[in-house]
């Protein structure tokens, strides 16, 4: 009878272990690995739109991180995405950090994440703007 119970035990923990380390979940409220890539747009930004390239990617933990760069009339800027939320089955806010400031984002994915449309706001989360991207291919 110990052999038996040990042998469950054995296999409840492999398997516990196995689903602790697997790659992200495909749920309607969590990650989706098509949200992955390069996305071109524009956003709202110092009274014009500009373009924007945005890009999201899983790290080795299974964790989205993400970028963007604006290009603006003096000249481009990077600026970094995190503490993802996933909000719906496709739709996921964000804090944005850059050398202007921080805030937040909210993005909305199409049904096959080839685009998002979304806005993003200062640090108190007033004023939403406008951003967008269509995935690069």
């Amino acid at each position: 009878m110990k052999t038996i119970r040990r042998a469950v035990a054995l296999t409840l923990v492999t398997f516990s272990t196995l689903f602790l380390f697997a790659e992200p979940a495909l749920t309607a409220n969590g990650p989706n690995e098509d949200m992955e890539g390069v996305y071109v747009g524009e956003a709202f930004n110092g009274g014009d739109l500009d373009e924007v390239i945005t890009t999201f990617k899983f790290d080795y933990s299974g964790r989205l991180t993400g970028e963007y760069s604006v290009d603006e009339e003096t000249g481009p800027y990077r600026g970094r995405l995190s503490n993802f939320s996933f909000e719906g089955p496709r739709e996921i806010t964000m804090e944005w950090t850059d050398k202007f400031g921080e805030g937040f984002a909210r993005m909305e994915f199409s049904a096959d994440y080839q685009s998002f449309t979304g806005e993003w706001t200062d640090n108190k989360g007033s004023n939403p703007l406008p951003w967008s991207g269509k995935k690069r291919l």
